[in-house]
Parts: structure tokens; C-alpha cells; sequence
């Protein structure tokens, strides 16, 4: 695949296409976008416009060429299954990030484990939509075990195992302030990401809510893995679901840490790919962590609310405020395509789509970071 880093493929099965990611204000697949030479020289300029941050001299971050993601794919047909209808997949190179992928509708439900020097872990579920789940961290491991149904049926052979070990950085990136006034970030530099698989055609917009997602998976993870969970969320956002590019305009972990994620999408105004049908005028702020039944840190409240005042003040929206988003998503979706609807200026995904996104314990939490948010946006020198 032309324009992507070097990756290591165990085992590349034909048949199984890249998703359809909700990345544009057309919402139309970034596979089509490529396709569409013309279209990448008329956003050039755009494009030299929203380069990715880079940290101030003397800032730390990783070495002059980034870790090398290696991607383990294993269509799961050719994978034994047992009489419980689960399928059990072995790989000789570890990862410590996986998803699975497949074509045409969703399954209902998608489960993984890994197994430990202690035995399989739980079942964790992974929220499913078009073309693949989302990623979950896994630390570094040999060995998952999946299943999935549709309507009560098995259709574990209709998926594709995805297995992503991001590499690791030689010097662990450090927190900079790249944008005056805004808060502290990781720059994708400092995180290390690979710009050569950035492929998606920057397209600009102008930003007039904040959507509140959580990245799912797991919460167990430690900070100092934080970068590299990232790069892995970036390895399989942008070549295993081929978006182009990590959904997100910004992540953030545990302990407050902000990560800038989309290209140009921090101090820049991108459309990204993070809510289908509401990507134009929104931007996205992930937390990192599944936060149905566990509660976001106050760490992370901070952080979150403290990106989108700053985020929303820079365009004059309020954090307490409300706004109307006209819908792009395809029938069948909550809001259809033409629908224009009321959101709050920080709105969690749930709100615009059929998901979980940001769990019970995070979509709680609004309250806060819309609080949180709206004294930032008044405190002095802000």
C-alpha cells in the first residue's frame, strides 16, 4: 500500500477490505479519497498549513525516525474454532494492540481475551461498527481468543485478526507548549508518529462543539505506555481501517496527559473521523480507557475540559452553551442525513450516534467538564 510505513505482515489473507471510516464531511470512505489525485494537490497548500505541531527547541522527543509499527494479520477461517463457537489465535510475533476487521454490516457483539503467564484474562467486549472494532490494548502478548455473532449466529469466519506491536521509543517523549495559550501537549512528533501513513487529505472546517469519547478496550495500561498505545490507535485508524490518519483531534490518558492527534486537528480546524455524520464542525477528545463501569480520573476530567474551553473560546463558543449540527450519516443512523439537530457545545458520542462512546461512568462525567470547562473559559488570562 503505497504511502505507508514499513510494516511487518505475517499473513496478508485477500478479501477482506479496509473500513469505511466517518472521516469527511462527506462521509465518504478515504480509500476513494486516494484514489483522487487531483484532490490531494488542491489541498496542498491546506495541508503545508496544518502540519502537525512540532515541540519548542531543546524538547524532548523521540529520535530523528520513528518506531516501526509491525502488523500481525490473521483472517480468523483459517483459525480452528471450538464447540463454543470461539476461535483462538496464536501468533510466533507479539503485539500488544489488537482489533478486528471485516466486511459489510457489524457484528451484534465482539468479545476478545488474551492470554498471560496467569491463564486468559476476561472477556472484554469491543464496540463494533462498519468495517472493524474498535482497538483494544492488550500489553504485549502471543495469544487472544475471539468470538462474534450476528442474530445468535457465529460469524467468527467473516473476521480478520489485527495484531500491532507500535515499537518503542528510544527517548520517552515529554510534555510541550507548542500553541500560546493552549494547554500542554504531546506533540505526534514527540509521540512518534510515522508521517508517511498519513494519507488523508486535510479538508478545514470551523469548529462549533466538542465531541467527549473514550477509546475503549482496557484501563489497564500504565502512562508510560501511554505514547505507545497512540501510535497503535494510529497504526490501526490509519492502514488497518484505512482512514488515513488517527480519528481523533486529541487523546487523552490516566493521568491527564494530552496527546495531539488528527494532523492539523490541535491548533489547526480539520474535519476528523471520531462521530459519523457530525465530523464537520466538531472536534474529538478521546479519553483512554474503556469508562462504562469505571470512572474517567480527575486527571483526565481536567484535561479534557480544560482542551475544549480552550478549543471553543479560540472560535467564541461557549462551554455551556448549545448549537445546530446538520447531519451527513446514512440512513438507518440516529440522525439521518439532512437532520439538523440541537447538541450541547460538549456533547458526548452517544448523543449523535447509536454507541456507548464514552461509557456510563464517562457520559456522568459531562457535567463536569462542561463545569470544569466554562469557569476555564472565565478564569483570568484565559
Amino acid at each position: 500500500m503505497i504511502g505507508f510505513g514499513p510494516i511487518l505482515v505475517l499473513r496478508q489473507e485477500a478479501g477482506f477490505d479496509k473500513g469505511h471510516p466517518p472521516s469527511s464531511r462527506s462521509e465518504v470512505s478515504p480509500m476513494r479519497f486516494r484514489s483522487a489525485l487531483p484532490r490531494l494537490a488542491a489541498t496542498a497548500l491546506l495541508t503545508m498549513a496544518a502540519l502537525p505541531l512540532s515541540g519548542p527547541p531543546g524538547a524532548a522527543g523521540p529520535t530523528s525516525e520513528p518506531p516501526e509499527a509491525q502488523t500481525v494479520r490473521i483472517a480468523l477461517r483459517d483459525v480452528a474454532t471450538t464447540r463454543a463457537a470461539v476461535r483462538e489465535v496464536h501468533s510466533e510475533k507479539p503485539f500488544e494492540l489488537v482489533g478486528l476487521t471485516w466486511r459489510g454490516p457489524a457484528p451484534d457483539r465482539v468479545e476478545v481475551r488474551t492470554r498471560t503467564s496467569e491463564g486468559w484474562g476476561p472477556w472484554i467486549p469491543l464496540e463494533a461498527e462498519e468495517g472493524g472494532s474498535q482497538p483494544m490494548w492488550t500489553g504485549r502478548s502471543n495469544d487472544v481468543q475471539v468470538r462474534a455473532d450476528k442474530r445468535g449466529q457465529d460469524i467468527t469466519e467473516q473476521l480478520q485478526f489485527i495484531g500491532i506491536d507500535p515499537g518503542r521509543q528510544a527517548v520517552p517523549p515529554e510534555i510541550s507548549t507548542p500553541v500560546a495559550g493552549a494547554p500542554p501537549v504531546v506533540t505526534r512528533a514527540q509521540w512518534g508518529a510515522d508521517e508517511s501513513k498519513m494519507t488523508w487529505p486535510v479538508e478545514p472546517t470551523s469548529t462549533k462543539a466538542a465531541v467527549v469519547h473514550h477509546t475503549a478496550g482496557t484501563n489497564d495500561y500504565t502512562c508510560d505506555e501511554s505514547a505507545r498505545i497512540v501510535r497503535g490507535i494510529y497504526q490501526y485508524h490509519a492502514v488497518e481501517l484505512g482512514w488515513g490518519d488517527i480519528g481523533y483531534h486529541a487523546l487523552v490518558d490516566k493521568c491527564g496527559t494530552v496527546f495531539e492527534g488528527r494532523t492539523g486537528g490541535f491548533a489547526g480546524e480539520v474535519i476528523g473521523g471520531h462521530v459519523r455524520g457530525f465530523n464537520d464542525h466538531t472536534f474529538g477528545i478521546s479519553m483512554m480507557g474503556h469508562h462504562d463501569a469505571v470512572t474517567p480520573s480527575a486527571q483526565t476530567v481536567r484535561s479534557v475540559a480544560d482542551v475544549v474551553a480552550w478549543k471553543l473560546k479560540t472560535k467564541g463558543v461557549p462551554a455551556d452553551g448549545t448549537t445546530r449540527l446538520l447531519s451527513a450519516a446514512p440512513q438507518g443512523s440516529k440522525y439521518p442525513a439532512g437532520t439538523e439537530v440541537t447538541l450541547p457545545t460538549i456533547f458526548g458520542h452517544r448523543d449523535a450516534a447509536y454507541t456507548a462512546c464514552p461509557g456510563k461512568s464517562g457520559y456522568d462525567q459531562l457535567g463536569s467538564i462542561r463545569s470544569q470547562a466554562y469557569d476555564a473559559q472565565r478564569a483570568p488570562g484565559r
